[in-house]
């Protein structure tokens, strides 16, 4: 009975001895994870990835066109959109109306035609028998039958481009301009809308 207990109280010495080791090594691995974590770089709000600034739209950034018709339909072989019936495009103060036209679904860029008028800010006033508007940049260029028109100004050719972004358009193509009674003949011809006048003619 003697030898009986001694037996036990060996093996629940021999297991305490274990356990103790045991233990010792969880605490040993814990206390290295833990100061892991303290020697990792703080994470702050200035090591954050920031995001851009919105940049303030100017001048020679239009905004995006308004485009509505009558009629819309769209071709997937060619990628554009075919309207028809009083198509109007609006950009800021410009209003371009045309019967017909084709519109690139992937830049926007149109192409009209038929009774096309250009109206900018109710002062200048274009007509022509096709247009193209180059999508998102500020130009537009008229075709054909060329007439532009404000108060004591009248000015004929075969094509015209604006410049938005300039602030002038270029005309082209047997160019005729009538300024106060007074006519002028040139192959081209630059007019400012900020200062109302005809820049240089040749």
């Amino acid at each position: 009975m003697e030898g009986e207990q001694k037996q036990t109280a060996h093996e629940t010495e021999a297991k305490g001895a274990i356990f103790m080791q045991v233990f010792k090594t969880f605490a040993a691995a814990a206390l290295l994870f833990c100061a892991s974590f303290l020697l990792l770089p703080s994470f702050s709000a200035s090591a954050a990835p920031q995001e851009p600034e919105a940049k303030a739209t100017t001048a020679a950034e239009p905004s995006t066109p308004v485009v509505t018709a009558d009629e819309t339909v769209y071709d997937a072989d060619t990628g554009r959109y075919h309207l028809t019936g009083n198509v109007t495009v609006t950009n800021g103060d410009r209003v371009t109306t045309m019967d017909d036209a084709q519109v690139s679904a992937t830049n926007l860029e149109i192409w009209g035609e038929g009774s096309v008028t250009l109206n900018k800010g109710g002062e200048a006033f274009f007509t022509a028998d096709a247009v193209y508007l180059e999508g998102f940049a500020p130009a537009t260029t008229l075709f054909g039958r060329v007439r532009f028109e404000r108060p004591g100004l009248v000015i004929r050719a075969e094509s015209a481009t604006c410049e938005w972004s300039a602030g002038t358009a270029t005309f082209h193509g047997h160019v005729i301009c009538i300024e106060s009674g007074k006519e002028t003949v040139a192959s081209t011809l630059v007019y400012d809308f900020e200062s109302g006048s005809v820049q240089q003619y040749s």
